[in-house]
């Protein structure tokens, strides 16, 4: 069960140090944004951040401990964490959706076109930066399971369940920014996230099945990017 004699790019240390950087540079520009607007714009930002770092964590704690001399220990310890890596999955990708925080910060004044004015531009600077980090983050943190799961099982059952965790990883971003549902709440109220789920399937002119194919084909193409690139590093 040893790694290849090339670092996987996925758990390269130089990888792990961009994307620090990159969340530094991120919640540099916000706070830079709140200072000149005089608001609290984006001070959700760093809690948001921090929950979409948890998955990749506990994937490479997974992906260590799997990696070592299994013990019944050990084994013990895969249940709770793959079932928190789960949950908390969906935090990750969630950091796409806050794109829509550049239009909502940003007044554009009438009779002018708004992509005129630098605030705008560094709205949507931010806010795609934190998008492409969060999926980063997430098609990293699945590709450390998958790489688990090839030593377990073959190929066609991982492919199935790594489109089954894609899936639950998008209804559960459609969950946190419509319904405002947590990870923990899975837990506390998982019959009340289920009602929620069904009520808004039947409301008119609903949009969750549309909401969810959108980020489950984001997630895929992030997911197929990443591992070919990776997959043509390992050649090297």
């Amino acid at each position: 069960m040893n790694d290849n004699k090339h670092n996987h790019p996925v758990q390269d240390f130089r990888f792990i140090l961009t994307l620090l950087v990159v969340t530094l540079c991120c919640l540099g520009v916000a706070m830079y944004l709140r200072i000149k607007s005089d608001t609290n714009m984006y001070q959700f930002l760093a809690w948001d951040m921090f929950l979409a770092w948890i998955p990749y964590i506990i994937s490479s704690c997974i992906r260590y401990i799997f990696n070592k001399k299994l013990t019944k220990m050990s084994l013990i310890w895969m249940v709770p964490m793959s079932a928190g890596w789960l949950f908390f999955l969906p935090n990750s990708a969630y950091l796409f959706t806050e794109i829509l925080h550049s239009f909502r910060y940003f007044n554009a004044q009438e009779g002018t076109q708004f992509w005129s004015n630098i605030d705008f531009w560094y709205n949507l600077t931010l806010t795609f930066a934190v998008a492409i980090l969060g999926l980063l983050l997430s098609t990293c943190s699945i590709i450390q399971i998958h790489g688990v799961l090839n030593k377990l099982f073959n190929k066609y059952i991982n492919m199935m369940v790594i489109g089954v965790i894609l899936m639950l990883s998008s209804l559960g971003v459609y969950i946190g920014r419509f319904n405002r549902w947590n990870s923990w709440d899975v837990l506390s109220r998982p019959w009340q996230i289920v009602m929620d789920i069904m009520h808004d399937l039947v409301a008119r002119n609903n949009m969750v099945i549309e909401f969810v194919a959108i980020i489950f084909l984001i997630q895929i193409f992030a997911y197929v990017i990443v591992s070919l690139l990776t997959a043509s590093s390992r050649k090297e």
